[in-house]
């Protein structure tokens, strides 16, 4: 049995073109499972053929238009002819490029313009842009390698390198970095009415932030370098990711402004920054928006360690004989959590001065196993109190503002790092990045979950 694939082209005229394609051929009695349908390399030369005749039909209407003079109709003179090599998803095609003289109608031109070739002003790349997007999709999601072997596997495109497919990832990051410092320049200010100003400040955008450490190429000056990333959510808008690498990053703040502008913000609006303590974050926001910040300490960092003096009075109170001395320390500790979730942080200082002092005054000389104990405890509570201290100015009423269905943690911004950065360049990926090719690859990352790269919104594989 035979089956032979045709291409019938019309033209603008009704011109009918027939082209043989490919003719496939099957026993007339198939033996096994495997002779049944088309196979991948059948299919693939298909394509191939069918991208190539398409093509060079296209491109040659193409010049066989533009050869007519614009100013006067009549048709400019054949000067010779040359070829172009275009790599597409389909494969490597080959076209035919004419160059035509000026038209005689023209004034005298410098000699750069007496030629005119249409077809090599239309190709101005290499690659078709859909070859590149695919590239660069791929290249974001796994590495270069497996994504040039996915390439060669199942397209006709042209053999695929791992240089190539970063090379054009990186390309397409370029882009959506310049798209983004563009639109945060665009930014203009809005006034609002001051109804519609308490109701922005009720609902204003909420910056979640979080830093990730990649593992650094050999020879670079540390061993590792930090990531930021994070989640732009605002009421009404779909959320917006983030990711940079601050030391390579061409104004850092513009892409954070871009973010921020694609979920409603304007100039002026107040934000909302939540971060885990680190003061680089909320100044990050701060250099972004040029205008007011809350900062807000994220409630999980504060927790854990609250959970740390926990821990630690948990194991003296397990000592025998029971601690009778430190029976108020336990109390304090056990009011910490709630004292700190309702906003009460100066009395959360005071208990822990508290507990401190009668950690302190009860350590015994002769009970190794109760000093160390008790000394750690100490030091925990020394650390949570400095902790406190030092971010004064980002502690909330936790519990009034989570009563109210507004985020008090970074949760959502470390599910973005896990997404954004481990992936891809940790945990199961052990490799080694340069922080501008890591910064790159995050950008194609972010827009790709985000639904910016292509038409809809989706979920990247880990």
């Amino acid at each position: 049995m035979q089956w032979t694939v045709r291409l019938e082209t019309t033209t603008s005229v009704g011109e009918v073109k027939t082209t043989e394609l490919v003719t496939f051929s099957r026993p007339a009695v198939v033996s096994t499972l495997a002779e049944i349908g088309l196979m991948l390399d059948e299919t693939k030369a298909l394509l191939a053929r069918l991208q190539a005749s398409m093509l060079c039909g296209q491109v040659a209407k193409y010049a066989a238009h533009h050869r007519v003079c614009a100013a006067c109709g009549m048709m400019r003179r054949f000067k010779d002819r040359r070829t172009r090599r275009l790599q597409t998803l389909f494969g490597t095609v080959e076209v035919e490029a004419p160059r035509f003289k000026a038209c005689r109608c023209r004034q005298p031109a410098p000699m750069a313009e007496v030629t005119v070739s249409p077809v090599c002003a239309l190709l101005t790349a290499r690659c078709t842009p859909e070859l590149e997007r695919v590239q660069a999709e791929l290249g974001a999601r796994t590495s270069f390698r497996d994504a040039a072997r996915i390439l060669d596997t199942l397209l006709p495109a042209s053999p695929a390198r791992h240089e190539s497919v970063r090379n054009r990832t990186h390309a397409v990051a370029l882009r959506i970095e310049a798209d983004d410092r563009q639109a945060a320049a665009e930014v203009v200010a809005v006034r609002k009415e001051p109804n519609k100003a308490a109701a922005a400040a009720e609902h204003r955008p909420v910056v979640m932030l979080d830093g990730a450490y990649i593992r650094a190429v050999p020879g670079h000056q540390v061993r590792n370098f930090e990531a930021v990333c994070g989640k732009v959510e605002h009421e009404g808008h779909p959320t917006r990711r983030f990711a940079l690498v601050r030391s390579v990053a061409d104004q850092p703040h513009a892409l954070l402004r871009a973010a921020l502008q694609g979920q409603g913000w304007r100039k002026g609006d107040a934000v909302t920054a939540i971060s885990d303590g680190d003061p680089a974050l909320p100044a990050l926001v701060r250099s972004a928006t040029g205008g007011p910040v809350e900062p807000i300490l994220d409630w999980f960092h504060l927790s854990m360690r609250v959970h740390h003096v926990e821990q630690v009075m948990r194991g003296l109170c397990a000592l025998e004989p029971p601690l009778a001395p430190l029976g108020r320390a336990r109390v304090d500790v056990e009011r910490l959590r709630h004292l700190l979730w309702n906003g009460h942080h100066d009395k959360a200082c005071e208990a822990l001065g508290r507990i401190t002092s009668e950690a302190k005054d009860a350590i015994m000389p002769n009970n190794p196993t109760f000093e160390a104990k008790a000394r750690r405890l100490v030091a925990r509570c020394t650390e949570l109190r400095a902790y406190i201290e030092s971010n004064e100015g980002a502690l909330i009423d936790y519990g009034q503002r989570y009563r109210a269905g507004k985020p008090i943690s970074t949760s959502r911004a470390e599910g973005t790092v896990n997404q954004l950065v481990n992936a891809r360049m940790n945990k199961r990926r052990q490799m080694r990045w340069s922080p501008r090719g890591a910064h790159r690859v995050l950008q194609v990352r972010a827009a790709l979950l985000d639904g910016r790269f292509g038409h809809q919104p989706i979920q990247l594989a880990a």
